[in-house]
């Protein structure tokens, strides 16, 4: 199925497709979403978080080509709102503030295209390794058929069956965690958790693979111009009550501000998750915007504070991805939106 939907997007392009669906599109804001960079294998077990970078570098490329005007999250959001958006402007957004965000930030100045990182801020006081990406990594590489964790800690101890299930082992583990205290504490049990894996750790984690920014790394881009903004303190938005929500906001606001002297304004949900009431609650937080991980452009119509990304990936072709930022599979959405409001 994937060798023939690239093939009928080939075809399409070569009909003369992707320009006329730009055209049609021209006036529609693209989000482009990325979140770390690989920087050995990462991306064949999770390739919605990290992308090569030679990759990367193939899409920018992509976009260079088919003259889409690159623009800030500012100017992008500024000229959304004035009805502005005239060529296809498209913004380009990295999630989470992977270290390895800075293999790829030479591609984007020799394109002279601007980024914005979506930081979280628990991290910088207690570490930068990314707790749960790095278990399932963990877990998923692991040769052992099954681990007994003893002594490590009284949350996580027990007996784990390793190969028949890595995905739930890793969901178990990953809730008993956290409840857990600090993200401080649950870090340190990831050297023993290696060695019960049966994992050299020191080799693992070698070169920063499943690193966050640290806090110089956060300041430097912030004074070279890439905008940093909101992704809430502890990667979780809670939902049920405004003070607690508003607090992971304030905490991360706070935190940027001290790294970069620029108060943050827009916002990006949590692994996409959001709530009917989050919109509200963020506009009373000042919040001037806030990208989801619904596929789609942006129009006068989009609500600032549901903005749709396109989340690309490692997984996905060339050629699906220029589909995409040509506007060829919005309009193949529409159609399908259509055709299902009238069957119904």
């Amino acid at each position: 199925m994937a060798v023939l939907k690239q093939i009928f997007f080939h075809c399409v392009r070569f009909l003369g497709g992707f320009a006329i669906a730009q055209h049609l599109t021209r006036k529609q804001l693209r989000i482009l979403c990325y979140h770390g960079f690989s920087i050995t294998d990462e991306h064949e077990l999770a390739p919605y978080v990290f992308m090569r970078p030679e990759t990367f570098k193939r899409r920018m490329r992509i976009l260079h080509d088919r003259r889409l005007t690159v623009v800030s999250l500012d100017e992008g959001i500024h000229r959304l709102r004035s009805g502005t958006i005239t060529k296809g402007e498209t913004v380009i957004t990295f999630d989470d503030g992977w270290a390895s965000d800075l293999l790829v930030m030479p591609v984007l100045e020799g394109y002279g295209f601007p980024v914005s990182i979506y930081v979280t801020s628990e991290h910088l006081s207690a570490g930068t390794e990314a707790f749960n990406v790095m278990l399932a990594q963990m877990v998923h590489r692991s040769r052992r058929d099954s681990i007994s964790l003893r002594n490590v800690h009284s949350q996580i101890d027990g007996d784990y069956k390793v190969a028949a299930n890595p995905a739930a082992t890793t969901a178990t583990l990953v809730m008993a965690a956290g409840k857990i205290g600090s993200l401080q504490e649950r870090q340190r049990l990831l050297a023993p958790l290696a060695e019960a894996l049966g994992l050299d750790y020191a080799a693992f984690v070698a070169g920063g693979r499943f690193q966050l920014m640290s806090k110089e790394q956060i300041t430097l881009l912030a004074r070279k111009g890439v905008s940093i903004q909101l992704h809430t303190h502890t990667h979780h938005l809670p939902d049920g009550s405004f003070d607690e929500m508003a607090d992971e906001i304030r905490q991360n606001r706070t935190a940027i501000m001290e790294l970069t002297g620029i108060e943050p304004t827009h916002f990006c949900y949590p692994s996409g998750q959001y709530s009917p009431l989050h919109p509200n609650w963020l506009e009373r937080l000042g919040v001037a915007s806030a990208t989801t991980c619904d596929s789609g452009f942006n129009d006068s119509r989009t609500p600032l504070l549901l903005l749709r990304r396109y989340l690309d990936s490692e997984k996905t072709s060339d050629i699906e991805f220029e589909a995409e930022i040509s506007g060829v599979r919005e309009l193949l959405r529409r159609m399908r939106s259509s055709m299902k409001m009238i069957s119904n």
